[in-house]
């Protein structure tokens, strides 16, 4: 609920708001309460208490065995819907498989370890403090390993490194492990970035370009001879995308408009580059360049969604702008 409230002077200095009279008593209020005033961005957050954290604590109770990809599922939803300590109980005791599910999941997110456990029961707890890590820094680090993935890709197929290929597929679980990062500080803490929503949509993004890229190497690492001509044309596809993919989030981080209007209109190239790929291949060849041309052009298609966020980002900030 919001409310408008007038800015009002007092002592020739000193500016003062009124709060909400329910907000005080909900928050058990009374005069000379101390409050809690912190600045983020251009706005005030307020809280109602300065000296005590309010500790979130959730329960998850297995009444049936749950099928491990299911169990990850729901673990990884409750870590998103955030969490300080999630106590994790069944009615009998915690089978070897579901335990090994639960131990994997702490490995595979952010910040959360296995604080107790016993035959019936297991703890996880938040050990990392968000503002030592926020979304910012993960935008960035996630950005920087979905373009190092893209580069190992161009070397692993030009260089026929069935080893690389394979690495850059393990890689693609740290990319996870940021989404759902992500996601986690952006429910939590959305009122204190107005830029937040559009981390959220960019780590979208960035999954699905390191899919992507996953996806070539599982066609390039059994693939058949390729003649040499198609597969050099498969490179340079790959590195025009990756150049888009790495002006657009260049500009996305200079919030700058000059160039995000020649990364978007560069969805006719990326097209044309398709075709010309697929013209090459022969009988023997279609089958991997028909689903490589696939992957590369929607490589290519989310760097120009990028740079139309980047554009919504740096218009939804500024009141005055010139083109």
């Amino acid at each position: 609920m919001s409310s408008i409230r007038k800015i009002q002077l007092t002592g020739g200095s000193t500016y003062i708001v009124s709060l909400p009279s329910k907000w005080v008593k909900n928050n058990n209020l009374t005069r000379s309460s101390e409050v809690k005033v912190e600045e983020s961005n251009n706005r005030l957050i307020l809280y109602g208490n300065s000296d005590v954290k309010t500790e979130i604590n959730k329960r998850l109770t297995l009444s049936n065995k749950m099928e491990p990809k299911n169990l990850q599922r729901v673990l990884i939803s409750l870590y998103i819907s955030g969490y300080d300590t999630l106590t994790i109980r069944s009615i009998n005791y915690i089978d070897d498989n579901t335990r090994e599910t639960i131990k994997k999941f702490s490995k595979l997110v952010i910040g959360i370890e296995i604080f107790e456990e016993d035959a019936k029961r297991i703890v996880l707890q938040n050990v990392l403090n968000s503002s030592s890590y926020p979304i910012y820094n993960s935008i960035k680090r996630m950005s920087l390993n979905v373009e190092s993935m893209i580069s190992d890709v161009i070397e692993g197929i030009k260089s026929r490194d069935r080893e690389l290929l394979k690495n850059v597929i393990i890689r693609d679980d740290e990319i996870d492990r940021f989404q759902w990062y992500i996601y986690r500080e952006v429910k939590a803490k959305s009122c204190e970035d107005s830029n937040s929503i559009f981390y959220l949509l960019l780590s979208r993004i960035l999954e699905r370009v390191a899919d992507h890229s996953v996806n070539l190497c599982n066609i390039w690492m059994d693939t058949g001879k390729i003649d040499e001509r198609t597969m050099n044309k498969t490179v340079e596809n790959i590195k025009t995308v990756l150049d888009q993919f790495k002006k657009s989030m260049s500009l996305f981080y200079s919030k700058k408009y000059i160039g995000l209007n020649d990364i978007i209109s560069g969805k006719k190239l990326i097209l044309k580059d398709k075709k010309e790929l697929l013209d090459l291949a022969n009988p023997e060849s279609i089958t991997v360049i028909s689903f490589s041309s696939e992957e590369i052009s929607r490589i290519g298609l989310y760097s120009t969604d990028i740079a139309e966020l980047a554009m919504d980002m740096i218009f939804s900030t500024s009141n005055e702008m010139e083109l």
